[in-house]
């Protein structure tokens, strides 16, 4: 479907981690000319911090306050990624970062093995369906433990080294002529009939966490976004913590999830991760947690007890009540809104920019686009 069209020659977007870096380029590949405000350049956020799993499939069986499109959402984006991390590569002269899957999961409780069978079921049609593998799981991945209750292989599930996948869109970014880069606030301002878009046609918020907290010209005091667009006072904050220990010669060949825990290998490191804190703003990594974590992954392969820590951060994910982003324009005309993606920032990144690049410069929208616009959402459900 499509709305009203008008003219958008220039966009300000305000976030630059991958979401906001992903829509700029988008944008100004249609012509649109485009500024990015971020106050910390280069981005050192969520998507700096995440492990850069691409998993639809965990999204098939997800419980039941779950946005009810957030998967195939998440199955459309995972789709259009290797032709959007091959362009970025071409372009950048850097690596994308991307490798398909598999990826292996490992249930050691009832419950996770439960829902290993939703997942089954769900995607039993799908082209890349699950694979069980419970018998055979020391095979497939040597190095995770035997006692398994179940285990799925996922050819859906793949990863990026999305600290590669930045700099490579920094570099597309920054060798743009349609793109301007300014390290500071947006000098946005709010007036009786709308928002002034600090000098551009639009504004895209697409600030993570923070982007309730961005700050508006109001008169003569400054205001926060979320007071004038109450959705954005929805978006939780979700701290996490990780690990990286120095890649060994034993150690798993293929991303290992196991509940809450995973282990990403990198050509570089293998990060293992994470923590999920609600309500927590997270500055460093606590050592006892740390500890932890590299215990459990130990525990789940035990060969990695062989490989030295070189690295722990934490970070904030964006994230809403039904663990889906909000997309499109707000109650603001010519305010928009990429934000929330909670866990899926770097899968979701594709399809984003995708929709956002749609809607704002033809007016058009996918009914799978629409599912998550700010003004289609209960606020009170987000």
């Amino acid at each position: 479907m499509s709305i009203p069209k008008r003219t958008v020659q220039s966009v300000a977007v305000i976030g630059g981690g991958i979401i906001g870096l992903s829509c700029a380029l988008a944008l100004a590949d249609r012509g649109v000319r485009v500024t990015i405000y971020d106050i910390n350049w280069p981005p050192r956020g969520a998507s700096w911090a995440a492990a850069g799993m691409l998993a639809p499939a965990f999204e098939a069986a997800a419980d039941p306050d779950t946005h009810p499109d957030l998967f195939r959402l998440c199955d459309v984006s995972a789709q259009l990624w290797p032709d959007w991390a091959a362009r970025l590569q071409v372009r950048s002269g850097l690596p994308s970062g991307y490798l398909p899957g598999p990826s292996l999961a490992v249930a050691t409780t009832r419950a996770d093995a439960e829902m290993f069978r939703r997942v089954e079921t769900i995607l039993s049609d799908h082209p890349l369906a699950p694979i069980d593998c419970t018998s055979t799981v020391h095979e497939v991945e040597p190095a995770v433990t035997r006692d398994a209750r179940a285990a799925l292989l996922l050819p859906s599930d793949g990863q990026a080294d999305n600290r590669q996948t930045l700099d490579a869109l920094i570099a597309c970014i920054t060798g743009h002529d349609q793109i301007q880069v300014c390290e500071g606030p947006a000098p946005l301002c709010a007036h009786e009939t709308g928002l002034d878009h600090a000098g551009h046609d639009a504004t895209l918020i697409a600030a993570g966490w923070q982007s309730g907290s961005v700050e508006v010209a109001s008169g003569s005091k400054l205001v926060r976004l979320a007071d004038l667009v109450p959705l954005f006072d929805k978006i939780k904050t979700l701290g996490g913590q990780m690990l990286a220990v120095a890649p060994i010669e034993q150690a798993p060949k293929m991303t290992v999830r196991c509940g809450h825990l995973y282990i990403v290998p990198k050509p570089d490191r293998i990060i293992i991760g994470a923590t999920t804190e609600p309500g927590r703003i997270l500055e460093q990594a606590d050592p006892v947690t740390i500890a932890d974590l590299r215990r459990q992954a130990i525990d789940l392969c035990p060969v990695l007890a062989e490989a030295p820590v070189i690295e722990s951060w934490a970070g904030v994910r964006p994230g809403t009540r039904d663990h889906a982003p909000i997309l499109g324009e707000t109650n603001i005309p010519g305010l928009f809104a990429a934000t929330g993606h909670y866990r899926n920032g770097i899968l979701l990144a594709p399809i984003t920019a995708k929709i956002v690049a749609d809607l704002i410069v033809e007016g058009r929208v996918t009914d799978l686009g629409a599912a998550f616009a700010p003004k289609l959402r209960d606020v009170e459900q987000v």
